[in-house]
């Protein structure tokens, strides 16, 4: 199976491309640092932190932040767009975050990074390992009804490791692997990991998304591209 190391290659480019897009800049973004803005919070995990967009925009808010990311490339651009102010460790999720102790955090961010997960209630559980009592966990993911439809699946309620191709990242499409699954999984998930769902959002994009991306726009405005949860860690 393809793994985050395997994304090395187009690891520069995927970030150059994820500062301005569409669906990063113009509508995931915005509506998790809508959130974001009206929680509080102290000492932060950006679970996934990709080229490290979330990590500097906490610490700009005064956030003591740890940030992970399986590759290796994506650690060194979050270091360096963060220049020291904050620790990046290379980290896979499927995996114990035995270097991380518990009840140390208050909020896990983690950005459109879960869908590469198979087991949602492991990574679920290891996160209320870390959080506090009642600490809060932002995430962001496919919208199960959106790759129900977009990749013909027959069974809505299945979960399924899928295959696509992204044309944005160089002279040929880049292949990768995801996960979908229904909505009551992911709820269930949350549940068995002992976390309450505080919030479920499905965004909108901005204004400016119409002005740049008017095609992308109408497609982000009549079907729920991504999916929003905010979650607590239940006592």
């Amino acid at each position: 199976m393809q793994s985050f190391d395997d994304y090395a290659e187009f690891a520069e480019a995927y970030v150059k491309h994820t500062e301005f897009s569409s669906h990063n800049a113009y509508y995931e973004r915005p509506a998790m640092f809508s959130i974001l803005s009206n929680l509080k919070f102290n000492r932060v995990l950006d679970a996934g932190c990709a080229g490290g967009i979330y990590a500097e925009w906490l610490l700009n808010r005064g956030a003591d932040v740890v940030a992970i990311d399986i590759n290796q490339k994506m650690v060194e651009f979050t270091k360096q767009r963060i220049n020291n102010r904050g620790r990046v460790y290379q980290a896979d999720l499927n995996r114990p975050l035995a270097f991380l102790n518990d009840n140390s955090f208050d909020l896990i961010v983690s950005s459109l990074t879960l869908h590469y997960l198979a087991d949602w209630t492991k990574v679920f559980r290891e996160f209320n390992r870390i959080l506090l009592p009642e600490g809060l966990l932002l995430f962001s993911t496919h919208h199960p009804f959106l790759d129900y439809l977009l990749f013909e699946k027959t069974d809505y309620f299945a979960q399924e490791l899928i295959e696509d191709e992204w044309q944005s990242f160089g002279d040929k499409p880049v292949k990768v692997r995801f996960y979908r699954r229904p909505l009551n999984s992911m709820i269930d998930s949350l549940t068995n990991a002992v976390f309450a769902v505080e919030n479920i959002i499905e965004p909108r994009p901005t204004e400016e998304c119409k002005q740049l991306y008017p095609q992308e726009y109408e497609k982000l405005s009549t079907k729920p591209w991504f999916l929003i949860i905010l979650a607590r860690k239940r006592s």
